[in-house]
């Protein structure tokens, strides 16, 4: 049998094990389970990066703390763009929900790449190596575009409305929200 399906068959067998650990740290059975299954496919595709059997253990509990980390990232974002809805959610406009109708304008400026880059990550909340991989980038170099096309939406909303951020200029004072 061949080293990473005698791995991969490891992992699976302490199954209950890892559910039992992402168990603990999340709200549902549901919620720990897709995670779950997120951990081991990012597990199987990283699975031949593994120099050694006997780290295996320790190597996916990182895995799965990586994958926590990211689930809660995306959860509190998740919470914090419903806190700024208005209280009858069926009355909220597209531009309220998604952030000032003037910074999505600025997207379609930015230089090539970057406005399709924040658009994926930042609203269609793509994860970043799904969105690099589609667009032709590393990893690490879709992580430094994505900084830079940030930095410069935040320097484009500061010139046109003083806001440095989607979340500040839901209070726009140029009235385009």
């Amino acid at each position: 049998m061949p080293l990473c399906d005698r791995r991969l068959q490891d992992l699976a067998a302490r199954r209950a094990q890892y559910r039992a650990f992402v168990r603990q740290r999340l709200r549902t059975e549901a919620d720990a389970e897709d995670l779950l299954q997120q951990a081991l496919l990012r597990a199987a595709e990283r699975i031949g990066t593994l120099q050694q059997d006997e780290r295996l253990d320790a190597w996916f509990y990182r895995i799965l703390r990586n994958t926590l980390a990211d689930h809660h990232v995306r959860e509190a974002t998740r919470s914090a763009r419903f806190e700024l809805l208005p209280e009858d959610v069926a009355e909220a406009s597209p531009e309220q929900v998604v952030g000032c109708a003037c910074a999505l304008g600025f997207l379609d400026q930015l230089p090539p790449g970057q406005g399709e880059l924040l658009r994926r990550i930042d609203l269609n909340e793509e994860p970043l190596p799904d969105a690099a991989r589609s667009l032709g980038l590393t990893t690490n170099n879709a992580r430094v575009r994505l900084h830079r096309a940030r930095k410069a939406l935040r320097e484009r909303l500061r010139a046109c409305c003083g806001a440095g951020s989607f979340r500040a200029c839901l209070d726009c004072p140029c009235g385009s929200s």
